[in-house]
């Protein structure tokens, strides 16, 4: 009875409706507005309610071959449908609708987008909770997603640029950023042909907020040991979504949301019905705490879903990640002025295959060494590649010689051409050789142990490090020139070790340096890494500063090596 009854409730609502858009065609609309003005009431949400929305679905899937340009209103109000908050046969439902309209009309191809994308966007109720569903509202958007998108073989770019500007702009709250996040992410495992812009995206963004940081630089590390840290995955198996969200926004230091969500969704009017508005509200200040707090859950979520492909991904899907990711550093990361947290995506990575060190130090190198590329890139991947030896563990003691057999060969040559014109050190002049040997230095304070082997029972230090002798004694001073900090620590650790012996240097550093009219930046990327949820994918290969050397095991141990003279 309850089956013969459904059909014919069916069957009338299909006479309503196609009579309602075929006396449309003709002129007289009074119909069809009541037919408009019946979804547009939402009146759908108790069990009656849900019974008739799924016969309106059925119907209007039967009618999409008549929802032309014509119908727009009432396919702007079947859009705005609150259908993610019913059971799961309304939803299967719901995306057939979908799916036959995208055939049947591509041009609403960007409305459906948009109205998927935006279930992305974070929100909670009036009463300023978080929907108890929220994990099954953005499963039920992926299941739709993953059905409609391969249905289009031309909607990647429109997707992408959906996406793109649907993004929340980096003065919205933690909450926002996460929950976006971590569906962009989780939209990649199945639709991976928007992984090369959609990761773009996502560094772009951080960058934004990395960079923002670095405005109170000297604040830093006080605000990292006051950050929270967050019970923050990707994948639900390990921690459905609404408990992050809730995790975050509970504990986030500003969750006043930027828009609450009431089981119906506003898009605005009928001309941008559906469409995702870019997101660029006014200037506003900034608290740097909680910027950092976002930076550390983005991050994490990252590494989360690179995890994640690496372990399910074939050998070649692992290498095509890395040549994207080598490709962000170069054209983004590397042009980023003193960037504090997003090179250490790259920097884990790195770590992910035994081939990928070389791959990522010969990237370094041909900056440093080619006369082709600008000075200030030379000089930032100077920085880089003095950091990344210096504190990467998963290099290997012939992976470091190598970089700085290149390095000191490139500066023992560049001594012999400038040092015979040379009166006295010109830093302006020569940056980009000062700065290669303020990362020698650097290296050579993290990475002594490294640099020492035993041939016929006889301790000698390697015959890659011979230069450093050359280098630092030369007329070009650099122990005067470059970073205070560093060459303290470089001369401290040499004397400490009798690695070689200094000539008599000019204690007192040159005017123009101590004017401050130049300072040989001491920035190195991969200063110790504190964000607190995100630091579980570093600590492990990270290696931090283990010191002067004991001066008794230097005594029993290190006075027997040979001394380069």
């Amino acid at each position: 009875m309850d089956t013969i009854k459904f059909k014919q409730e069916f069957t009338i609502m299909c006479t309503v409706t196609f009579k309602a858009i075929t006396e449309k065609s003709k002129g007289d609309s009074t119909k069809y507005n009541e037919l408009v003005d019946e979804i547009n009431r939402n009146n759908f949400h108790d069990a009656s309610g849900t019974k008739k929305l799924r016969l309106w679905i059925m119907t209007f899937s039967r009618a999409t071959s008549l929802l032309d340009e014509s119908c727009s209103a009432l396919v702007n109000a079947i859009l705005k449908l609150d259908w993610t908050g019913h059971d799961n046969n309304l939803v299967v439902i719901y995306v057939m609708f979908l799916a036959n309209l995208i055939s049947s009309h591509s041009d609403y191809m960007p409305k459906v987008l948009g109205m998927l994308v935006n279930h992305f966007v974070f929100r909670v109720d009036k009463n300023g909770t978080i929907p108890l569903n929220l994990e099954n509202i953005h499963g039920r958007v992926h299941y739709a997603l993953k059905n409609i998108f391969p249905m289009v073989p031309s909607g990647a770019e429109e997707l992408f640029g959906i996406l793109s500007r649907g993004f929340p702009h980096k003065s919205e709250s933690l909450p926002a950023q996460v929950t976006y996040l971590k569906n962009l992410l989780q939209l990649l495992e199945y639709i991976p042909c928007l992984q090369s812009q959609i990761l773009e995206l996502i560094f772009d963004r951080i960058i934004e907020l990395d960079t923002e940081v670095q405005g109170k630089i000297e604040e830093i590390e006080d605000i990292e040991d006051a950050s929270t840290k967050y019970e923050l995955s990707l994948h639900s198996d390990q921690g459905s979504l609404s408990s992050c969200a809730s995790s975050v926004y509970s504990k986030s230091r500003f969750n006043s949301p930027t828009d609450s969500y009431d089981g119906d969704f506003d898009y605005g009017s009928e001309e941008d019905a559906l469409d995702i508005e870019d997101s660029t509200p006014s200037i506003v200040a900034l608290d740097i705490g909680e910027m950092i707090e976002k930076l550390d859950c983005m991050i994490k979520l990252v590494f989360d879903y690179l995890k994640w492909f690496f372990d399910k991904g074939t050998k070649n899907e692992r290498d095509d990640l890395f040549d994207i990711l080598l490709t962000i550093f170069e054209e983004n990361i590397l042009y980023t002025f003193k960037s504090r947290y997003i090179q250490f995506i790259i920097f884990w990575y790195v770590s992910m295959d035994k081939s990928y060190p070389r791959q990522f130090l010969s990237i370094l190198l041909n900056k440093i060494l080619s006369d082709k590329e600008p000075d200030i890139i030379r000089e930032a991947a100077s920085q880089y590649i003095g950091s990344f030896v210096g504190r990467a563990n998963y290099l290997s003691s012939t992976e470091i010689r190598l970089c700085i057999q290149a390095l000191l060969l490139w500066t023992e040559r560049y001594i012999e051409s400038y040092e015979p014109t040379l009166q006295l050190p010109d830093p302006l002049k020569h940056m980009t050789f000062y700065s290669i040997v303020q990362s020698l230095m650097y290296i050579f304070c993290f990475r002594w142990k490294d640099l020492r082997e035993v041939t016929g029972g006889i301790p000698r230090w390697c015959y890659e490090v011979v230069g450093y002798h050359k280098i630092v004694n030369s007329s070009f001073r650099p122990l005067q020139v470059c970073s205070r900090n560093t060459s303290d620590m470089f001369q401290a650790i040499v004397e400490a070790l009798q690695f070689m012996n200094f000539e008599k240097q000019y204690s007192k550093r040159f005017g123009i340096i101590e004017q401050g009219i130049l300072n040989i930046s001491e920035y190195f990327p991969f200063d110790p890494f504190r964000l607190k949820t995100s630091q579980p994918y570093i600590e492990p290969i990270y290696r931090d500063w283990a010191g002067m050397p004991d001066k008794n095991q230097v005594a029993m141990e290190e006075l027997d090596f040979k001394v380069i003279k």
